[in-house]
């Protein structure tokens, strides 16, 4: 048979009997590696086996069974060390393959330990990063939430200092007006009172000269504005006086405005630092848990073309063990021709004893059993 008759195999030299029936341990190892378990009896990894091989054969069954059928053809006309020749490649290519396929699944089963290590520690980042974020960003509302209330204390400040600073400007106003008018007076009202009095007594009673009574009556419009500025001066004083009483506390509540808002900026700040301190960590552990992940996928990376390989295997390793199969079948009957010649030959020998009355062995009376030339009476 010309070698393009089989169906994508490689073929190799091997001298195996062809009656010794194929191993079904390394199949029966491919299959338990696939199914992960270890209960499998004989049979069982058998029946796995075969609907394994159906599924990976369905694609191109019909081209397939074709291409078998043309072989059991040419196997019908090849001679029984031809059969054997070939028989003995197809183990060693069955052999072969199957121990390239069971050295793939150990690979990958490393490289699974591998990746599942990998995916384990990049998880425990990962959920460390989440938690931590959480806490952050508890850290966070909680900062937020003083600064609000830092936001709304300065609203309330800066109303009451624009208020203390209308009041500072008032009193400010009344002291200039004040101040101007005791320079008008440059005396106490009382002392201008006496001295007014005085004054229009020596105006209106003494009897005085013309160039004198022209003098004293200059010095009582003087003394008038400058009792009425000391009369203004003393109601100013005296509003002032009574605006300090008042007021006395409009600074204090700045003051203290100012102190809650340093204490809470000191909390705000303690927050503040927290969080940066949790998303510092956070970014450490992230960059910690992207390098598992890089690490991870050039990991798959690796997996991909060792996992490509497996289902031309696993064609390659069914239609195999059907050509085997065919062959193997080829070589019962080379063998069952050979045991019928050598019954035929035992059958003769065995009549010829049985017509000189010889001694008969029992091979002798199996064979003639068989061929019908001694029966029982049931």
């Amino acid at each position: 048979m010309s070698d393009n008759t089989q169906i994508d195999n490689t073929q190799m030299d091997n001298t195996q009997n062809n009656n010794e029936p194929v191993e079904l341990s390394v199949s029966k190892e491919i299959a338990a590696e696939e199914i992960e378990t270890l209960n499998f009896t004989e049979k069982d990894a058998m029946a796995v086996q075969e609907a394994q091989e159906a599924a990976v054969l369905k694609e191109d069954k019909e081209l397939i069974e074709m291409r078998l059928n043309e072989l059991k053809v040419s196997v019908s006309t090849m001679t029984e060390n031809e059969v054997k020749s070939k028989s003995n490649k197809l183990r060693t290519t069955l052999d072969r393959d199957e121990k390239t396929l069971k050295n793939i699944f150990k690979e990958l089963k490393l490289h699974r330990a591998d990746v599942e290590d990998l995916k384990k520690k990049r998880d425990a980042l990962n959920a460390q990063v989440r938690d931590l974020s959480k806490t952050a960003q508890v850290s966070r509302n909680k900062r937020d939430e003083v600064n609000q209330k830092i936001a709304e204390l300065k609203g309330s400040r800066t109303t009451e200092m624009a208020d203390t600073k209308s009041k500072s400007e008032e009193i400010n106003q009344m002291k200039a007006r004040r101040d101007e008018c005791n320079k008008i007076s440059q005396s106490t009202f009382e002392g201008l009172s006496k001295g007014y009095r005085a004054e229009i007594k020596t105006f209106l009673e003494m009897d005085i000269n013309l160039e004198h009574e022209k003098s004293s009556f200059e010095k009582l419009l003087n003394l008038s504005v400058r009792l009425e500025a000391a009369k203004e001066a003393n109601v100013l004083h005296h509003q002032m006086k009574e605006f300090y009483e008042s007021n006395k506390g409009m600074y204090q509540k700045s003051d203290e405005l100012s102190a809650e808002i340093k204490q809470l900026s000191d909390e705000s700040q303690k927050y503040h630092l927290e969080m940066i301190e949790m998303y510092r960590k956070v970014d450490e552990l992230r960059k910690e848990a992207d390098g598992y992940h890089k690490r991870l996928t050039e990991r798959y990376a690796m997996i991909k073309p060792i996992s490509a390989k497996i289902d031309p295997l696993k064609k390659s390793i069914a239609i195999t063990r059907r050509e085997l199969d065919i062959y193997l079948e080829r070589g019962k009957d080379f063998q069952a021709e050979k045991d019928e010649k050598r019954v035929d030959k035992i059958h003769d020998s065995a009549k010829e004893k049985l017509k000189q009355n010889g001694r008969l062995s029992l091979e002798d009376l199996g064979a003639l059993i068989e061929k019908g030339d001694i029966k029982f009476n049931k």
